[in-house]
């Protein structure tokens, strides 16, 4: 069964969510861990989405974005994705579902919901942990983030909130992170760079 995890559904249809048992069985927009994105685009497409190839990672992984205007979403903005760059089938390790604020109350008041009703749906099954600090894509310190990750048997799901400063030119944002295991490893260990 695929449970989707969404703001809207969260918010007004939480008695018809059940836990699953895979990682994989959560979904962001159709997309979930170990479906191909050729089920979704053809290769081409996939290789024009704005990626962040230019920054600095060990490149295990591809991030790429694809907004509204590029797919058809019924609740987000923006998902980024996760494969491997060698996968000739796409295999997706990591999807985020992005939504952008109006403003810092809205971005607070949605983080604090979707929170809520996260918990609620894993009682005390899953540990979770808090984390909040200065942004390290923004050199100046002023762009501050706040998450709550919950630690699944396979891979783990992350609520976050950023706060980006004026001049980083981004929209603040929600957004709910599905990740394998290895994803979410990838990326504490500084994107493969350590340190």
């Amino acid at each position: 069964m695929r449970i989707f995890l969404s703001i809207l559904i969260l918010i007004f249809s939480f008695q018809s969510l059940t836990r699953a048992d895979d990682i994989s069985d959560y979904e962001i927009e159709g997309l979930s861990i170990g479906d191909s994105l050729l089920n979704h685009f053809n290769v081409t497409e996939i290789k024009n989405f704005q990626n962040y190839d230019d920054l600095p990672s060990d490149l295990s992984f591809r991030i790429i974005e694809i907004f509204s205007n590029e797919m058809k979403m019924e609740l987000y903005d923006s998902v980024q994705i996760y494969y491997k760059p060698n996968d000739k089938n796409f295999k997706i390790h990591g999807v985020n579902g992005g939504l952008f604020c109006d403003t810092k109350n809205k971005c607070i008041s949605q983080y604090d919901q979707i929170k809520k009703d996260i918990s609620k749906l894993f009682g005390d099954s899953l540990k979770s942990d808090n984390f909040n600090g200065k942004h390290m894509d923004d050199d100046t310190g002023k762009s501050i983030f706040e998450y709550v990750v919950y630690y699944h048997p396979n891979g783990e799901i992350a609520v976050g909130y950023t706060d980006w400063s004026k001049h980083m030119n981004y929209n603040d944002n929600v957004s709910i992170d599905i990740t394998t295991q290895e994803v979410s490893n990838w990326v504490k260990n500084n994107y493969g760079l350590g340190g």
